[in-house]
């Protein structure tokens, strides 16, 4: 398999930050990251349109800014970037919503991105902490995913991630911004939901079983994917952002769960005694995604702590007790 460096230093102690900016603030990980960083004491501007976020979501002090990063200048960003220390650009447009075309991607997810990065630059911001995907690397398996992988995305979702790696890299060429890209996993969690998208397995099944109603196992169900609890994505994003880390790392679990097995702990965790019924194979039929997280630990003493049972019953435990908000 093809490879490439990834650059990149090791990280220096934790310091605090004093002022944080997040687009896609009301989204379900940009939600969560803003709690960790209020908790932290952090003041944070947040950034969303609400196409597939909910400002309910964010229950904790921050500066809600309505905007589409598509439709903000480079200048318009530097004066929401002012006095920052770092910029989690969270935000992005996924082909697989009845919202979204691939211009729209492109022009959220490339074009945004890039007036973006301008704008901090311009407000002299020292560090960008940006969200990529595991469809920058494009493969489908068996081999789990490297950063030091050649990127041959197959989606335009994917190449605008790749785009956006890019770009950042430019901008620290060009600007001296420090630069750290988090190629994230499957993320799931409670708050996860999907407004006009694409539902993760873990909410589309749970949401039956709590009917009363058979989950639903396409083809064989041996398709696996890395699955990661959101907390420790935040976790790693914040670690991220200390100074002197720079480069790419993948967040996930580094491990691979089959959907027969996702499925059979989800009815586990809920109580359920409904056999899933079996639908049609798709195009995931004989995947394995799964992405090797050698590198976050050991550039950032990183892995994710919470196993699959206990992330689980997190989730079923906000989607029983209370409406998604």
């Amino acid at each position: 398999m093809f490879r490439h460096a990834t650059g990149g230093h090791s990280i220096s102690s934790p310091q605090p930050i004093a002022r944080a900016v997040v687009t896609g603030a009301a989204g379900f990980v940009g939600s969560h990251l803003v709690r960790a960083l209020a908790e932290g004491g952090t003041a944070v501007v947040g950034i969303d349109n609400e196409r597939s976020g909910d400002w309910g979501r964010v229950d904790v002090p921050c500066t809600r800014v309505d905007a589409d990063i598509a439709a903000v200048d480079a200048d318009g960003f530097r004066d929401l970037c002012r006095g920052a220390d770092v910029v989690f650009h969270l935000a992005a447009e996924k082909y697989n919503s009845s919202k979204s075309t691939p211009q729209r991607v492109i022009d959220a997810n490339i074009t945004g991105t890039h007036r973006l990065y301008e704008g901090a630059a311009r407000a002299r911001v020292p560090k960008i902490v940006f969200t990529s995907s595991l469809y920058a690397y494009g493969g489908l398996g068996p081999d789990a995913m490297s950063e030091e992988d050649i990127p041959t995305p197959t989606t335009m979702y994917g190449v605008s991630k790749v785009a956006g790696e890019d770009m950042l890299r430019v901008a620290q060429r060009d600007h001296g911004i420090e630069w750290a890209v988090a190629r994230l996993f499957f993320v799931y969690g409670p708050r996860q939901y999907a407004d006009g998208g694409y539902k993760s397995v873990i909410l589309t099944n749970f949401e039956r079983i709590a009917r009363g109603e058979a989950p639903v196992v396409f083809g064989d169900g041996e398709q696996a994917l890395d699955y990661v609890f959101v907390d420790d994505v935040v976790h790693g994003l914040l670690g991220m952002a200390r100074p002197g880390f720079t480069g790419i790392v993948n967040l996930g679990s580094g491990r691979a769960v089959s959907v027969n097995e996702l499925t059979a702990l989800m009815m586990d965790v809920a109580g359920s005694d409904v056999a899933p019924v079996t639908g049609p194979a798709d195009w995931t039929a004989g995947t394995r995604r799964v992405g090797d997280v050698a590198l976050a630990k050991r550039r950032l003493n990183w892995s994710a702590g919470t196993d699959m049972r206990s992330g689980l019953e997190r989730v079923w435990k906000w989607m029983t007790e209370a409406p998604p908000a």
